[in-house]
């Protein structure tokens, strides 16, 4: 059963274009997320549905031209990259999707940390399936558009592909002294050897 249900994913997700695709972008470079339907701001009508956003994380229904899905999953997780404050490896981006048998429409999360989507028990990783075309594991976000998951329906539905762009987060730098306060410090200096010494004159 896991077999069969694994091809039915990789038919699901292996399928041909069609000119109504739509570009699905997630975009991560700020304190905030934005997601574009080619190219415009997501918003619900038309194919999308159950838009809702929840602090990074966006999760929406997109319907298919009539045709029903295998119930199954399937995720891609970006990873941070050595350059990045937190350890390499951690996941900074995830993309599911969930296919409910029957549905004319499909379910998509996008999330970034520490805002990531849930992995449904039982999902694929899609960067295992070659036709999706995605770099194997590790998969490491570097700050351009990345792909991270392309659905095909079948027979001859729709086609949506999903990307995600995040900025690494940058290495926290190491506080150094202001040039205000290295002047005073040194200040500071000069008036200890200043007493030390007045000390040692009167001394003698």
């Amino acid at each position: 059963m896991a077999v069969l249900g694994v091809a039915a994913l990789a038919l699901f997700l292996a399928g041909t274009g069609r000119a109504d695709a739509s570009m699905i972008v997630l975009q991560d470079l700020g304190e905030s997320i934005s997601v574009t339907v080619d190219g415009n701001p997501i918003a619900n009508g038309g194919r999308i549905s159950n838009l809702m956003f929840n602090g990074e994380s966006v999760s929406f229904d997109i319907s298919t031209l009539g045709v029903d899905f295998f119930s199954i999953s399937g995720f891609t997780n970006l990873l941070e990259p050595a350059n990045a404050d937190d350890p390499q490896g951690t996941v900074s981006d995830r993309f599911v999707v969930t296919t409910t048998e029957g549905a004319t429409t499909y379910h998509v999360t996008l999330g970034s940390d520490p805002d990531l989507p849930t992995i449904p028990p039982g999902a694929t990783d899609l960067t295992t399936i070659p036709d999706q075309g995605l770099p194997p594991n590790p998969y490491y976000e570097d700050g351009t558009v990345q792909k991270v998951g392309t659905i095909f329906n079948l027979p001859g539905g729709g086609t949506d592909t999903y990307f995600i762009q995040s900025a690494p987060d940058a290495p926290d730098a190491t506080a150094a002294p202001e040039p205000a306060s290295l002047t005073l410090l040194g200040l500071g200096a000069l008036g200890l050897l200043g007493y030390g010494w007045r000390r040692r004159k009167q001394a003698a």
